[in-house]
């Protein structure tokens, strides 16, 4: 529960805001396929996060935009699971999904993390 420091969004996504960085102002190139399972993870969250490099580099404070970058992106992803397996629901089933951006706080006695949520969509057997 919380953080007992101030600090950055996640170290993944950290990362990965600075791999799209690099890659936006032609430091890098864009990373293939990752040599090792072990970084796949981290492959994957860079390359989502690639259609938002312009998003994240003209940001005043890209530690605030970067959680609604992977946010959007993760949105995305979601979106494309279901509509790939909503088919698999059986009659009037549907598939509730809720979406939005964890908020990590410091441990105090008084508080907790919190959860901003941004979206909450029902999707029915058709997508």
């Amino acid at each position: 529960q919380g953080r007992a420091a101030g600090g950055a969004c996640c170290g993944s996504a950290v990362a990965a805001s600075g791999y799209v960085s690099t890659v936006y102002t032609g430091s890098a190139q864009e990373a293939g396929l990752p040599d090792s399972p072990l970084d796949a993870q981290q492959n994957f969250v860079g390359s989502m996060l690639l259609p938002y490099a312009e998003q994240l580099e003209k940001a005043d404070n890209k530690m605030v935009d970067l959680p609604y970058a992977l946010y959007a992106a993760q949105k995305k992803m979601m979106s494309d699971i279901v509509s790939a397996g909503a088919g698999a629901v059986g009659g009037d089933g549907k598939i509730a999904v809720l979406g939005g951006i964890q908020i990590n706080t410091p441990p105090t006695e008084d508080s907790s993390d919190y959860f901003l949520p941004l979206s909450f969509e029902v999707y029915g057997n058709d997508g």
